[in-house]
């Protein structure tokens, strides 16, 4: 059992919500945006898909597309690509793009990501950034790593 917080101050339907109506079980909110569900994967599933009608209107992109996001693998340490990158966020922010660096300890290459919901704009930049960070474009983080490693 669990012990969830509880707030006066706050309707208790917005605080429990019930999204089956076969069951029992409720999923808790707190804040407003923080939702508690349970570890039983049925249920949890079951549940999750009864709070899309919640949780969808209140993304970026109600219709549900969500975010694209590209990953690039690069050997350069990320001292080497921070100016370049700097410059490149600056550029894409008015296109809703964020770009990000990623570390991996103990690693031989780092990731750099482009996050937006124009995915024809984001491809367009993947050239560039593969260029200018000496990588190149992978679907996992880890595709690049020697097989030892």
């Amino acid at each position: 059992m669990v012990e969830l917080p509880y707030d006066e101050n706050i309707d208790e339907d917005k605080q429990n919500v019930f999204v089956a109506d076969d069951s029992w079980v409720p999923i808790a909110t707190v804040n407003g945006n923080v939702h508690i569900l349970p570890g039983v994967p049925r249920l949890f599933e079951k549940l999750l898909d009864g709070l899309k009608p919640v949780v969808t209107p209140r993304l970026a992109d109600p219709e549900g597309n969500g975010s694209y996001r590209v990953l690039i693998s690069t050997p350069l340490p990320e001292s080497s690509v921070a100016a370049y990158l700097t410059e490149l966020a600056l550029k894409v922010m008015p296109h809703g793009v964020k770009v990000g660096s990623y570390p991996r300890w103990g690693k031989k290459r780092n990731t750099v990501t482009l996050v937006g919901s124009n995915k024809e704009y984001i491809d367009s930049l993947v050239p560039e950034v593969e260029k200018n960070v000496e990588g190149r474009r992978v679907q996992r983080e880890d595709e690049d790593d020697p097989a030892d490693a």
